[in-house]
């Protein structure tokens, strides 16, 4: 489908990325000197941004949008309409968009939503924006934001040495678009997808996503560059400066270029430096280019962006280089706005005196899907470990469960115990007390950390004294000290980054967060059944190779 506005201007785009940079040839120790260098060579990517622990896309746009808006000085009542274009929300009920919106300080008559889009939503989110313009008067003003943050590697997983490698494609980015409708502005666009394609790419809530890299790349080879071609006749003429494709690699964008007859000087690249940066490449890929643009003042850009679906757009528009800011680095993520909306977000949960590195990793895990913490033990350790927390509103009771019992208000769904360091004796009371307290739900669940013994007879027996003297669930986790080296669960820094994906020379790492995805399971709605359950965390994979 071609289309085709006359009133509607790209006023302004910024971009921002997180500032550590992940350099593909910092692994050639890991990962083999033939294996990296050819990827690089293929894919062109030498380095990307990735984003600390804490830092979401929200926050990459909204940096961007904020120094876009200062820049372009922009009566924030003018602007009537907020598009997140993301497969990366905060949070999926409700839109992202209207949080985001908020904190903009935009009116309460701003349409602001979401819409699921990657490679492509530079060129869709533009397209949909100049629709929902047509109605307003001249001199409305919209804002589309875009972009996905990639991570390093989910936690847990046992991966290939590929499934690692490949992550040294993908970067971090996130973009804000100023738009406007103006007469004598020019704007022609193109839409495409292939619904016989679609789970291609494909990702089910909470699960990694999936690829068909074959039917992609005949995608991108074929219809985006048949498309292009057909635009190219049909619309554009000679009146493109350069063209901007949504930044997936080398091979891919070299390969549409010669197909549709562009030579190296009209196409913008940033893969280099910033690899696949999803629905931020083509506004990445712009202030990437900032300078070269603008030695030739207003230019005509030509943008590509294709990707899920499989679905592609294209868009023909004229931008002062002036408006164009340079990429931004931060490392700033906006938390005050953040919500408790992971696995374990209702849950208040009491975790016993973590003393000791397992235990600590476990509760870092907790606070990482959203857990109301309680903490009871020593107040210097404790506070220690707080100060590692993303969320800030973890309750430390230092002094006894007396106290506890009088300074908090919170009935709790969960207590976790790691038996490494507590007298099992100490426990029984310590349990008997909540229980006299009715500081414990109905549905409580109790789990207890344990190492493994020849056999389960003794642990069964404990927890069968405290599921009868307490009334709640009782469920266990088993493990192998020696064989458990504990990842070192480090704060919001680029030292968590590295050693993550180091972490892959010694697959033992891994195992820790098998042993805390137990854990989360167990207290979580889906195990609301499961009791006196014990879950042995085995050694053999250790075996795995990668």
């Amino acid at each position: 489908m071609n289309g085709e506005y006359s009133n509607i201007k790209i006023a302004g785009v910024a971009s921002a990325v997180p500032s550590y940079v992940m350099n593909s040839m910092d692994y050639l120790e890991i990962f083999g000197k033939r294996r990296v260098t050819k990827q690089v060579k293929m894919t062109g990517v030498e380095r990307c941004h990735k984003s600390l622990r804490y830092q979401k896309t929200s926050d990459l746009c909204m940096r961007a949008v904020r120094e876009l808006l200062t820049h372009m000085k922009w009566d924030l009542t003018e602007i009537k309409i907020l598009v997140f274009c993301t497969q990366n929300p905060d949070y999926h009920i409700p839109s992202t968009a209207i949080d985001l919106a908020d904190r903009l300080g935009l009116g309460k008559d701003c349409m602001a939503y979401d819409v699921c889009l990657g490679c492509q939503a530079f060129d869709l989110g533009v397209q949909t924006i100049a629709g929902l313009l047509q109605s307003q008067p001249n001199g409305t003003k919209a804002i589309l934001l875009t972009g996905d943050v990639a991570s390093v590697l989910a936690s847990g997983s046992v991966l290939t040495k590929e499934d690692v490698v490949n992550q040294l494609m993908f970067g971090s980015g996130g973009a804000a678009v100023a738009i406007e409708k103006e007469p004598g502005n020019r704007l022609a666009f193109r839409n495409y997808s292939d619904g016989n394609k679609w789970d291609a790419i494909l990702k089910y809530h909470d699960s990694p996503s999936m690829m068909d890299g074959n039917k992609v790349l005949d995608f991108a080879l074929d219809d985006v560059a048949e498309n292009m071609i057909r635009f190219q006749k049909e619309v554009l003429g000679d009146a493109v400066d350069y063209y901007c494709f949504s930044q997936a690699q080398k091979l891919i964008l070299d390969n549409i270029a010669d197909t549709c007859g562009l030579t190296e000087e009209d196409t913008l690249i940033s893969y280099d430096e910033y690899g696949d940066t999803s629905g931020a490449g083509i506004p990445i890929t712009l202030c990437h280019n900032r300078d070269k643009l603008a030695r030739k003042g207003k230019v005509n850009i030509c943008s590509c962006g294709f990707g899920v679906g499989l679905s592609m757009g294209i868009t023909y528009f004229e931008i002062d280089p002036l408006n164009i800011l340079p990429v931004i680095e931060t490392d700033e993520h906006f938390d005050e706005h953040r919500k408790h909306v992971g696995l374990l977000h209702e849950h208040a949960i009491l975790m016993i005196e973590p003393s000791n590195d397992l235990a600590e990793m476990l509760v870092r895990q907790l606070d990482r899907v959203g857990g109301n913490l309680s903490l009871y033990g020593e107040k210097e350790s404790l506070e220690k470990l707080k100060s590692q927390f993303f969320w800030k509103d973890c309750e430390l009771f230092t002094d006894s469960f007396e106290k506890m019992a009088e300074c908090t208000g919170k009935k709790f769904h969960s207590v976790v115990i790691d038996m490494m360091d507590n007298d099992p004796e100490k426990i029984k009371k310590q349990i008997q007390f909540l229980s006299d307290k009715r500081m414990l739900e109905k549905s409580c669940c109790i789990v207890l950390v344990t190492v493994r013994e020849e056999t389960d007879d003794g642990l069964r027996e404990f927890m069968n004294c405290l599921a009868d003297q307490s009334g709640c669930r009782v469920n266990s986790v088993v493990y192998v000290p020696e064989s458990l080296d504990i990842y070192p669960d480090i704060g919001d820094s680029t030292e968590w980054l590295e050693r993550q994906i180091r972490m892959t020379e010694n697959q033992d790492m891994i195992r820790p967060f098998f042993l805390s995805a137990a854990v989360n399971r167990l207290l979580s709605k889906e195990f609301l059944a499961a009791d006196r359950s014990i879950i042995h965390i085995s050694d053999t994979v250790s075996q795995l190779k990668l």
